[in-house]
């Protein structure tokens, strides 16, 4: 797959946050596949946190990386300087981890940060809960939540749709996926009501989203699906998802609820949340 007709498309650079733990690895991996296939560079960032309010905090988080994750991130390193990519490595003592790695996008200006859905207990879990919801909330780009076992391969992909601002700017990324991506075979569009009485709405979503397809004109070989469900949306996104075999899940910001800068108790949190076998996507 070519620089231009990746996924992500024209990607300068990025930001991979890892605290080198097993669960980073999924999104150390597809970093990294990112830098290569789309010639970006790659900024591989390493948050120490610590508390100020401790006296100790600081000097500890100043000690000596452990020789495990330094090895971690120079392997993670070494894998795209092997094909020649430009990564460089991030050290950062910080109390508060989502801000040192939104701070860092900002700085270099990325295009898209990487992280991977859980992190060590170790690191005061550094990549649960607050921590992801923040960086997702502030992030001055699109984020990507990558499981562990992940693989992206770009096949199939959804995204989830309530007609919201944000949304629509995620329909929107995903059939330019469509048109430039040629390993894209289908993407499928998923709007959820709560209640049967919502279902109309739902098509009303969705039958504008077809009317986008013709504007956008994609390519034959790409299949559109559209459905309405009723439910929970954040577990319906997630199993419709894994039923279809996507391995990207798309979805905007904030849905119709969103809460300023955070998504506590959002959809897309709670997807990002139950998903197993999708990365997840989220758009600004």
């Amino acid at each position: 797959m070519g620089p231009n007709m990746h996924l992500m498309g024209e990607i300068k650079s990025l930001l991979l946050a890892v605290d080198a733990s097993e669960q980073s690895k999924g999104a150390a991996q597809e970093a990294a596949t990112l830098a290569i296939e789309c010639g970006a560079k790659l900024y591989i960032l390493y948050v120490r946190e610590y508390h100020p309010e401790s006296p100790e905090a600081l000097l500890t988080a100043l000690e000596e990386i452990p020789e495990k994750h330094r090895e971690f991130l120079y392997k993670v390193k070494s894998m795209v300087e092997k094909e020649e990519g430009e990564v460089e490595i991030i050290i950062k003592d910080h109390p508060e981890a989502w801000r040192a790695i939104v701070e860092e996008a900002e700085r270099l200006k990325t295009d898209l940060i990487v992280i991977g859905k859980r992190g060590r207990t170790g690191l005061k879990k550094l990549f649960m809960g607050s921590v992801t919801e923040k960086v997702i909330g502030y992030a001055p780009c699109k984020v990507m939540v990558t499981p562990k076992d992940v693989r992206i391969s770009g096949e199939i992909i959804l995204v989830a749709t309530d007609g919201s601002y944000f949304a629509k700017k995620a329909e929107k990324e995903a059939l330019s996926m469509g048109k430039r991506c040629s390993t894209i075979k289908k993407i499928i569009v998923l709007s959820v009501a709560k209640r049967e009485k919502d279902i109309p709405g739902t098509i009303r979503i969705l039958n504008a989203f077809k009317e986008l397809v013709q504007e956008e004109k994609l390519p034959s070989r790409v299949k559109v699906e559209t459905l309405e469900v009723v439910g929970y949306p954040p577990e319906i996104i997630v199993k419709v998802a894994e039923d279809e075999q996507a391995d990207l899940i798309l979805i905007g910001e904030y849905g119709k609820t969103g809460l300023q800068k955070f998504i506590m108790g959002s959809t897309a949190e709670k997807v990002i949340s139950l998903s197993k076998k999708s990365a997840v996507l989220v758009v600004k």
